[in-house]
């Protein structure tokens, strides 16, 4: 690290990066830019941070909301001023959303041109408005503002929060790090400065308080004495919540249902019930009639566990989740316990002598694993559809790796995919407000901040929306296999009520085109393949495991084979 004190603009921003790495954020996403030049400048001089250089800003926030969701602690999104941060603002929703943290930290104009029509110049102070947990706005560099006051401020503002937070800060001329014209750095700023540097500490201290559980006694008896109860896994924040989450299905016996988030499917033991949004599954549980359900985590994928199962008769709804927002659509969640699962598990204690009606909990079980037999006997193997494609990747992605699949089509395929995944595949997803832009720069920022390679699974639609993150994969040295589903068009909408008015639907919704991704995977120097069968799949995605590095899969999928395979699996009696 070095102290930049050739004029207050690289001075502050010295200070400011130092503070921000001192409190351990010390990942920072640069988007270029002038107005910025005194941040990167601290950026190139601190060798204790690491930094990304992206030239897509929208892709290069994403990233940095993948990175928080490998490591939990805040990418740090570094820009100019103008539109730079608004083309942010997608991530920063999500990761509000999704309760993830993330910094940015934008350069702006002194305040007199806001308002003055002076080029690239912006109101940015508040910018993201309620998605954004704390804003701190600084002035331009001024010798008469202490650094302990910035460092102070800074450093609050580095603290962990389950959420975006936003630094402004203003700079005049000059932007590179030479004197000012109106002279060096004062004596007295110098001295602090230096004496900022010479203490390695951060500002300030603040120890971590941590929670716990209430009284769980009374659950503890609802629990016991349910004689059909439901186990509900959602989204899982770490690896805690998922070791508690598998202990407590064991523990309890009762039938589970893993959503493919929970990075569980298949780990929980004889017990499982595949999936919640066929409705012949549905019924079965609707038929089984749980008394008591116990949803641990949040963000499930299937919209019928919202609109019917939560809508049924169960007499206690359980939520088990940390999260700061609301999280219950249905509105019927009537025991709300915010913690960790982990947390939760451990308060529990021991659940000794639960009186559960054993005979309806296996006949349930036995009853959906037909429909899951039936349903994989109905889907073809020599031709590809949404659910075989799923079915490939999880017989094939090894254990310890990680999976982002799209949403869409693709998240929802993988929800009901069977086989189980390999042991220790992490799934990660963008579900916050579920938006099909971003996914491949999350896939990539989750690679750099986890160590670990992903393999993502993209509809065509999702990577013309994150086409130049392929720029940033490839010169990343993380490795990301990117699989894209190339069905031409937003097929989705096919599969929604949308779909009986096909004036409407077509093109407008579906968008369908006759595009492929050779030449893009060409453009960006990532070796590529086709795929337009299921063996080539398989072929294609084995070479591309065992010879690692990042590629480009394409898989051609007949939207027509794929929606009559959709039906087909829909209407099973």
């Amino acid at each position: 690290m070095a102290l930049l004190s050739q004029n207050m603009n690289v001075l502050w921003s010295s200070v400011l990066v130092e503070e921000l790495r001192r409190n351990g954020l010390d990942a920072f996403f640069v988007s270029p830019g002038n107005r910025n030049a005194p941040l990167v400048s601290a950026l190139a001089h601190n060798d204790q941070v690491q930094k990304f250089s992206c030239m897509d800003e929208r892709g290069a926030a994403y990233r940095a909301l993948g990175y928080a969701k490998a490591t939990g602690k805040p990418g740090v999104l570094v820009c100019t001023s103008g539109t730079a941060l608004a083309n942010y603002h997608p991530a920063v929703i999500e990761a509000w959303r999704d309760e993830l943290p993330l910094m940015v930290v934008s350069a702006d104009r002194p305040s007199e041109l806001t308002g003055s029509d002076a080029n690239q110049t912006i109101s940015q102070e508040g910018l993201y408005g309620s998605h954004c947990l704390e804003s701190l706005n600084l002035p331009c560099p001024d010798p008469d503002y202490p650094l302990e006051a910035l460092a102070a401020k800074v450093c609050h503002m580095a603290q962990a929060k389950n959420g975006p937070v936003h630094i402004n800060i203003r700079f005049r001329d000059p932007l590179i790090p030479m004197e000012a014209p109106s002279g060096p750095v004062s004596q007295p700023v110098l001295e602090a400065a230096k004496r900022y540097f010479k203490n390695t500490a951060p500002a300030t201290v603040y120890p971590l308080v941590r929670t716990s559980c209430p009284d769980l006694s009374a659950v503890e008896s609802i629990l016991k004495k349910a004689q059909r109860g439901l186990l509900v896994i959602g989204r899982l924040e770490n690896n805690d919540d998922r070791q508690g989450a598998a202990a407590l299905a064991s523990m309890l016996g009762w039938p589970v249902f893993c959503d493919i988030a929970s990075s569980l499917k298949g780990a929980v033991g004889d017990r499982e019930i595949f999936s919640l949004d066929h409705p012949k599954a549905l019924a079965l549980v609707n038929g089984y009639a749980p008394e008591v359900i116990l949803q641990l985590g949040t963000g499930l994928v299937s919209k019928h566990y919202y609109a019917a199962i939560l809508k049924g008769g169960a007499k206690y709804i359980i939520q088990v989740s940390p999260r700061r927002e609301h999280r219950d659509p249905a509105f019927k969640v009537n025991i709300r316990i915010k913690a960790g699962v982990g947390k939760f598990f451990t308060a529990l204690g021991e659940l000794k002598n639960v009186s559960q009606n054993k005979e309806a909990a296996e006949s349930l079980v036995q009853a959906a694993e037909q429909v899951r037999a039936d349903l994989t006997a109905a889907t073809p193997r020599d031709a590809l559809s949404f659910p075989l494609i799923a079915k490939i990747i999880n017989q094939n992605i090894p254990g310890g790796e990680a999976l982002f699949p799209g949403n869409s089509n693709a998240i929802r395929a993988f929800d009901m995919a069977g086989p189980a995944l390999a042991k220790g595949v992490q799934v990660v997803t963008n579900r916050g407000v579920s938006g099909i832009e971003g996914n491949l720069a999350t896939s990539l920022g989750f690679a750099e901040g986890a160590g670990k390679r992903v393999t993502a699974v993209i509809g065509d639609v999702s990577m013309l929306h994150d086409l130049n993150s392929l720029a940033m994969v490839s010169a990343s040295r993380a490795q990301v296999i990117t699989i894209i589903v190339n069905n031409r068009g937003g097929r989705i909408f096919e599969r929604l009520p949308i779909r009986d008015f096909p004036e409407i639907a077509d093109p407008m919704m579906t968008t369908p085109h006759g595009f492929d991704f050779s030449h893009a995977a060409a453009m960006f120097s990532l070796p590529y393949a086709q795929a337009k069968t299921p063996n080539e799949l398989e072929k294609a995605y084995k070479q591309a495991l065992d010879e690692g590095g990042s590629r480009v899969i394409e898989v051609m999928l007949d939207p027509n084979k794929d929606l009559e395979v959709f039906n087909a699996r829909k209407s099973l009696k």
